[in-house]
This record gives C-alpha cells, sequence and structure tokens, in this order.
C-alpha cells in the first residue's frame, strides 16, 4: 500500500502506540491504525491481538506502508546556540582523539616494518657469508682429498692391534740379549761414589740457547756414548743440539708447531726424535737439523716418548689416552691402544717388551707390547696425576713422580710400592732418571735431588734454579749430571 500526499499538504503519520512518527510504518487490517513495525511485532510477539479494538491479530496480517522518510526532529535540549556548540565541541574532540590513536597505530606499523626489514637484511647477510664459507670449505675439502695419502698408505693400525710376528721376533731377541748380559754386568770400578756426588758442583750453566721470547727448556735428553752432546727442547718449539764442552749449538730442528714436551738422542745413529703438543713425533738428523719423518697417530698433544733399546722403534703417549709404538724409520705405526685417562709419561723397561706409563688418572700402568692383553698391571697409591716414570737398569725397580709431592718405588717382582720420597710441600717431581748403574736416582722438581738406590738416603741437592727443572739426565759413571729449567737454563754439574 502506497500513502502519496496530497499537493499543498504535509502528511504525517503517528504509531497508536508510541505517538512518534515511525520509521518502519504498518497498519493493521483489523483496527486501521498505523504502528511502527518493531513495537507491534514486539507486542505481537506476548500478546496476539490488536492492541486498539483487542480483535485477533498475526504478524502476517500486517500491511507495509511506503511513505516519504521522515527525519525525527531534534529534542527540544538539543535546539539551543549552546548546546548545539557542546555537540559540536564533542564531536571534534573525538574526531582528534581518533586522529591520535591512528597516528599511534602508524608509527607502530612503521617500527614493526622498520624491524622486519631490518632483520630481513641481516639474515641475508648471515645466508651470504654461510654460502661464502660452505664454497670455501668445499673447495678446500676437494683440495685436501687430492692430496691425502692413498688408503694403501695408514698412519695409524686400528686400536689394540699387536705388532706383526716378526716385529715381535725382533724385540723379543733383543729382550734376551739385555737379558742376559745384564746378569753378567758388573759395578764399574770408575763408577762415582756418594761423597763423589756430595762434592759435585757446577760446572757450566747456560741460558741463550733457546729464545728468551718464549723461555723455558721444556725437554733434555743426554748423548749416552758423547756425554758432551745434549739435545734440548723449548717451549719456543725448538729443538737444538748442543755441545756444552764446546758451549755452540750443533744443529736446530723447527718443525715443530708448538712446545716440545720430550726429545731423545738415537745411541748410535745420528737420529734426534722430538714430541710436541702439537700432536705429531719428529723424526730428524742431528747433524744438519733436517726432517727425516713424521708420525702423525695422536689427535691430541703428545707429552713424552721413549725410544726402544733396539732403536727402531718409538713408545709415545698423548693426552688422547693412547700410547703408540710406531717404526722411527718409515714413521707408520705398528701398534696403539687406548687407556682409560690422558697419558702423561712413557718408558721403556731395559729389556724392551713391557714399559711403564704415568696417566692423569693418578694411576701407574704397565703395558706387555706382545699382547693380546697389553695392561698386564696397574700400580695404584698416587693422590695426584703422574707425571714422570723411570725403570732402574737392573729391571727390578720402577719409580713414579705425581703431583702429589712424592716420589713412589715400586718393586716389579713383588708388584709393591716398598718405598715413598716425600718431597717438599708443593713441589711437583716433573723429571725421574736412573744412572746406568742402578745405584743412583735424580729428581727434577723445583730442585734437583739424588737419592742413594739401597738406603734412599738423600745424597746431595742442588737448588740453583728460578724455575721448575724439567729434565735431569747422569753421565757416564754417574760422575756428570746434566739438568734443564723452565729458567731457560742449561746446567752441567760434575
Amino acid at each position: 500500500l502506497t500513502v502519496e500526499p496530497v499537493r499543498g499538504t504535509v502528511m504525517a503519520l503517528s504509531c497508536a502506540i508510541s505517538g512518534e512518527v515511525p520509521l518502519e510504518p504498518v497498519v493493521s487490517p483489523v483496527s486501521g491504525a498505523v504502528f511502527e513495525k518493531r513495537l507491534i511485532e514486539k507486542h505481537l510477539s506476548t500478546s496476539p491481538t490488536d492492541p486498539v479494538n483487542g480483535e485477533p491479530l498475526t504478524v502476517e496480517q500486517l500491511v507495509v506502508l511506503k511513505a516519504s522518510k521522515v527525519v525525527r526532529p531534534r529534542p527540544a535540549n538539543a535546539t539551543s546556540v549552546p548546546v548545539l556548540l557542546k555537540l559540536l565541541q564533542d564531536e571534534w574532540d573525538a574526531g582528534m582523539l581518533e586522529n591520535f590513536k591512528m597516528k599511534q597505530h602508524v608509527e607502530t606499523v612503521r617500527q614493526e616494518l622498520s624491524h622486519a626489514l631490518y632483520q630481513h637484511d641481516a639474515a641475508c647477510r648471515v645466508i651470504a657469508r654461510l654460502t661464502k664459507e660452505r664454497d670455501q670449505a668445499r673447495q678446500a675439502l676437494a683440495m685436501l682429498q687430492a692430496t691425502a695419502p692413498t688408503a694403501a698408505e695408514p698412519q695409524a693400525m686400528e686400536a689394540d692391534s699387536t705388532p706383526a710376528d716378526d716385529v715381535i721376533g725382533k724385540l723379543q731377541a733383543k729382550a734376551d740379549e739385555l737379558s742376559k748380559t745384564r746378569k753378567k754386568r758388573a759395578k764399574a770400578a770408575e763408577l762415582a761414589t756418594a761423597e763423589d756426588i756430595k762434592a759435585m758442583g757446577e760446572k757450566s750453566s747456560t741460558s741463550s740457547i733457546h729464545s728468551a721470547g718464549s723461555p723455558g727448556i721444556s725437554a733434555l735428553d743426554l748423548h749416552v756414548h758423547n756425554n758432551n752432546i745434549v739435545a734440548t727442547g723449548g717451549v719456543d718449539k725448538l729443538v737444538h743440539v748442543y755441545d756444552h764442552s764446546a758451549e755452540s749449538i750443533v744443529s736446530t730442528f723447527k718443525g715443530h708447531a708448538k712446545k716440545v714436551t720430550s726429545v731423545v738422542l738415537h745411541p748410535t745413529a745420528d737420529i734426534g726424535l722430538s714430541s710436541s703438543l702439537d700432536q705429531t713425533i719428529a723424526v730428524w738428523n742431528t747433524k744438519n737439523g733436517e726432517g727425516l719423518s713424521s708420525i702423525t697417530t695422536h689427535t691430541k698433544g703428545v707429552h713424552s716418548i721413549s725410544l726402544h733399546p733396539t732403536g727402531d722403534y718409538v713408545l709415545s703417549a698423548s693426552a688422547d689416552k693412547t700410547w703408540a709404538f710406531s717404526d722411527i724409520h718409515t714413521g707408520k705405526t705398528l701398534s696403539s691402544t687406548t687407556g682409560p685417562a690422558g697419558l702423561t709419561s712413557i718408558e721403556w723397561h731395559p729389556d724392551g717388551i713391557i714399559f711403564g706409563s704415568g696417566t692423569a688418572d693418578n694411576v701407574v700402568r704397565i703395558w706387555d707390547i706382545k699382547g693380546p692383553t697389553f695392561n698386564i698391571h696397574n700400580f695404584e697409591g698416587h693422590a695426584g696425576p703422574v707425571t714422570a716414570v723411570a725403570f732402574s737398569e737392573n729391571g727390578y725397580y720402577m719409580a713414579s713422580a705425581a703431583e702429589d709431592s712424592t716420589v713412589k718405588l715400586w718393586d716389579l717382582r713383588k708388584l709393591v710400592n716398598f718405598k715413598t720420597l716425600d718431597l717438599a710441600q708443593g713441589t711437583v717431581a716433573t723429571s725421574l732418571h736412573f744412572d746406568y748403574s742402578g745405584v743412583y736416582l735424580a729428581v727434577g722438581g723445583s730442585d734437583v735431588s739424588v737419592f742413594q738406590t739401597k738406603t734412599w738416603d738423600l745424597i746431595n741437592s742442588f737448588g740453583t734454579f728460578s724455575g721448575a727443572v724439567t729434565g735431569v739426565k747422569f753421565g757416564k759413571h754417574a760422575r756428570m749430571l746434566a739438568t734443564a729449567s723452565l729458567d731457560r737454563s742449561l746446567k752441567i754439574f760434575a
């Protein structure tokens, strides 16, 4: 139903319930009254009758009127100028507040976008760097594979492997020979007496062999047949062969990249051996210092080496918990075994079949090179890491030093500790050496002490060092004593 107003007149509908102009007018066919649609629907939901005459009425009976849109007049309190100004002010404040919140939101979004762009740029730089490093590593690996030795030239055997039968036969033959000659050997008439040891004094001293920039001699050996020749290894990575009688350096080996830990002079050939914290054992010519071979079986620093009586093989002890038995001429490792702790020192028994090692777990271990059970006995008793081991030439006794400021003597026949030498509090012995007769034991720590082996009495003590003593070696018939120290000094006592 469409209601069209008569030209020139103003038509106004009013709701029979509220009396106001309806926004959605509807008419009841029962009473003919006009209602606001939402009000009459609400009424009919509770009472299905026409509110004017009470006759029955349903929502479906209502007739929608199409009339011109009516704008409701403002309430009377909104028609004054002050009220209008307040309404305008409220609308302005609301607009400004909304504008401020919008600016804050825009600033937050801008900061988040800036941070995201920075992270993206940083990630791109990291990816580019990693890609470059990956390419360089691939290139280096390709070059290494191209120059690496083939599988037919291994540097080390499997752990717990035994030497070949021909090598074992050679070692056993040498052991039998040495054992027979030892039983027949008489004490030399020229052997120094206890009084001679007491009368020893400093014969020579030099501190100019090794660099002052990396001060300290860390290893020492004395040539068995020519006591004028000594070898010293230093913190400066160098090994020098030195003639102390002529006060001159014979040769220098420069093949190590870190501190030298042990040096050995071959008794019958112009060969020197040295170990280092650079994980290698070097074999070199003592005449000119040129390298002959390198043993690279270990994965951590090598702390000690010992040359076999045959002069063809060397034992090495490393912080990687392994000892290795290697051929000095080929540089190949013939046998190696991993123990429970890092090895700090190692030395062959005079017969060359068994050997002893000191370890970081306070234990002295005895090994049999023939296997298959390498570790044949353990000596326990130290209260600190073992720093040095040494065998008496008679083959019956072994000495061990540790960080507990003691030196212990072990009987290899009864497998017992029969004597403990207590050093001064805080003194750590790092070097031990029996003379060739087995009558005297030299102990190097904060000073050098010489003990007589039968009574284990202290005969003499040399305390002229400003650094820890790192090496002691008796000369022929115990009539001289060579010492090395971290104070850079090489001293000869006679």
